[in-house]
């Protein structure tokens, strides 16, 4: 009988992986080459975590400048906050009106109606410059806005809007502070605002519609 016969292993050279210890998926390019840096070479490819950051984090859209979009929910507690610094003077001018025309009802008779109307003026003159004034500054901040850390900012150069613009913008939200006063007109702009601030919550940018008109974007300062 002869010995028997063994498969031989095929040579080295003959194996597929690259030769010289070249890694399996190709060469990385030198430095300063096209697609220098890229996965699997470089940093983690665009949305990853940077480096530090803490367990659970999710990337998500950011502004031309780079800095994180605030939260539906930051925005939403914030105009909230405002709303109850506004309500402050605004309760007290309510209250020194029904004390000036007697109890009762008869604040609310027609013999007032001008009345009314003027303290609805009042009432936006103090929404509008409160939030063109805060709105429009450098910071872009007002109390709420400051309290929940996000500021509005130009959504080009990332800069103050201004106070014309901050107006614009808050009558666009809100345009019942000009018509509100009027019965059914009050109630189409108050069905609005509740859609336009809810508007962030199904746009890529997280822009409402308010801010595409202002062209602004709300941003996370810390």
């Amino acid at each position: 009988m002869g010995a028997p016969v063994y498969a031989q292993q095929p040579p080295a050279s003959s194996y597929s992986s690259p030769a010289n210890g070249a890694p399996p998926y190709g060469t990385p390019p030198p430095p300063g080459a096209p697609g220098y840096g890229a996965p699997p070479y470089g940093a983690p490819p665009y949305g990853q975590p940077p480096a530090g950051a803490p367990y659970g984090y999710v990337a998500g859209p950011v502004d031309g400048q780079g800095r994180p979009l605030a939260d539906w929910w930051q925005r939403a507690v914030a105009i909230i906050i405002d709303g109850i610094i506004l309500g402050v003077p605004k309760a007290i001018i309510v209250a020194v009106a029904v004390t000036s025309t007697g109890s009762g009802g008869g604040f609310y008779t027609t013999r007032l109606g001008a009345s009314l109307v003027l303290i609805g003026v009042i009432f936006a003159v103090i929404d509008i410059a409160y939030f063109a004034i805060l709105n429009g500054s450098e910071k872009g901040q007002t109390v709420g806005q400051i309290a929940l850390g996000i500021s509005v900012r130009d959504e080009s150069n990332g800069g103050a809007i201004g106070p014309q613009r901050a107006a614009m913008r808050i009558l666009v939200l809100e345009p019942g502070l000009i018509f509100g006063w009027i019965p059914v007109l009050g109630l189409i702009a108050g069905v609005y605002t509740l859609i336009a601030a809810l508007s962030p919550l199904w746009d890529s940018r997280r822009q409402g519609f308010h801010d595409k008109v202002a062209k602004t974007d709300v941003i996370k300062t810390r």
